[in-house]
């Protein structure tokens, strides 16, 4: 009876880490064709699941054990013929996925930290969880190029253009660009921190870059470059059993600046009652807190982006409020705004701004960017301007649209 339950036990543990590398493969996996092939082929793979379900738990995750086969030396082949590759390296597999973790922290996601910098007085002490080599605690030595509907928003810093640019897709951001922020404090809280000047460090970082993201591996390269400039403070330990220290460590060195704690992708790591210790701590601590998250990982986070019609899979907040859905990577946001516009209006305004009067090249440019023609156009557009939230965001330019309606024939507007 005892081995009957032993082996339905086994089983059980093979079918959930199946069942993991199966969602993997079919959500975030399908970024890499490579790692998506292995790890369907290593879901129906008794031998080798076998080996996997003695790792302890969080050590089963599909993309560490699939970075820990490349590092060991597992070539980009097909499974069929890499899987004897699986088997005679797995010592080294194993023994790497104990000592290592995800670390990703891609640069990009700044751009969802400049979001959320930009609503908060500088100067900013600020303090990372889960910082990894210290990526995203840079964000003031990045360039920006965002794309949003009809126009380019391009920020640098005050050094001049740097040689990281963040490219993302962004709707609902108003008519200036965004401020770097003034960061005259930094410190990143890590269990495992990397050193970009260790070669193996830098090895293991630029390992977690999936097979096929060639461009990304190099974003990666440039951004731990300048990290090798910054030298920031990087300590290690749990998030929760650092984060007090590190809070009176920055009052201490800068106490007119505002602290600022950042948990990109983070708490999704921490059980469900360290995670609610460390919302009480940040939402009572006298600091502003930035966190980007999974819609199901706090407590109403979904019920409050619903409100603000946010219906993303990841979001933004700021002291616990989403203000924006966005890409997990940075790779585009979806911005809520304080003066009540939608971002399809903020974009629909901004368009305007940019495209401004009766073009040769209007409709065509209306159709591209909005796919309505241009009467339509007008008259979604006028029912913005119309309204008292326009006339708080931008009172001038309203008055100029109106005066511009208003010295046009009904007619021509019709048209």
């Amino acid at each position: 009876m005892l081995t009957i339950k032993l082996a339905n036990m086994a089983q059980s543990e093979r079918d959930r880490a199946a069942d993991w590398f199966r969602r993997f493969a079919n959500a975030e996996g399908r970024e890499s064709a490579r790692y998506r092939e292995w790890a369907l082929a290593i879901a129906n793979d008794d031998e080798l699941l076998a080996k996997i379900v003695k790792l302890p738990v969080a050590k089963r995750q599909p993309v560490l054990v699939l970075t820990c086969a490349r590092v060991a030396g597992v070539p980009l082949r097909p499974f069929a013929t890499a899987r004897p590759d699986f088997f005679a390296l797995w010592p080294r597999i194993a023994k790497l996925a104990q000592s290592r973790s995800t670390q990703t922290n891609d640069p990009r996601r700044c751009t969802t930290l400049v979001i959320a910098l930009n609503r908060i007085r500088g100067p900013i002490a600020l303090i990372e969880v889960g910082a990894s080599a210290g990526l995203t605690m840079i964000p003031d030595r990045y360039s920006y190029e965002w794309t949003a509907r009809g126009r380019r928003i391009v920020a640098d810093p005050k050094a001049g253009p740097s040689t990281v640019i963040l490219t993302a897709d962004v709707s609902g951001w108003g008519a200036n660009p965004p401020v770097i922020p003034n960061i005259v404090h930094r410190e990143g809280i890590d269990l495992n921190p990397l050193d970009v000047t260790n070669n193996d460090d830098r090895e293991w970082l630029e390992a977690l870059v999936w097979p096929e993201q060639s461009d990304r591996l190099e974003l990666i390269r440039s951004a731990a470059d300048i990290v090798g400039e910054v030298s920031p403070t990087l300590t290690a330990g749990d998030a929760l059993d650092q984060l007090r220290g590190a809070v009176a460590r920055a009052r201490r060195a800068v106490p007119k600046a505002t602290i600022v704690i950042w948990s990109p992708a983070v708490l999704v790591y921490l059980d469900p009652a360290r995670r609610a210790e460390f919302q009480k701590y940040c939402l009572r601590a006298k600091v502003r807190w930035v966190s980007l998250d999974g819609r199901a990982v706090l407590p109403g986070l979904a019920e409050a982006a619903t409100a603000k019609r946010l219906e993303g899979d990841y979001l933004l907040t700021l002291d616990g409020e989403p203000i924006a859905e966005v890409d997990p990577l940075g790779r585009s946001a979806r911005i809520t705004n304080t003066v009540g516009l939608s971002p399809d209006e903020m974009d629909l305004i901004e368009f305007e701004r940019v495209h401004w009067g009766q073009l040769r090249s209007k409709e065509s440019l209306v159709r591209a960017h909005w796919g309505i023609p241009l009467v339509r156009y007008y008259q979604r557009l006028y029912a913005i301007m119309e309204s008292a939230v326009a006339r708080r965001y931008d009172p001038v330019l309203v008055r100029i649209f109106d005066e511009a309606r208003d010295s046009t024939p009904a007619r021509s507007r019709r048209e």
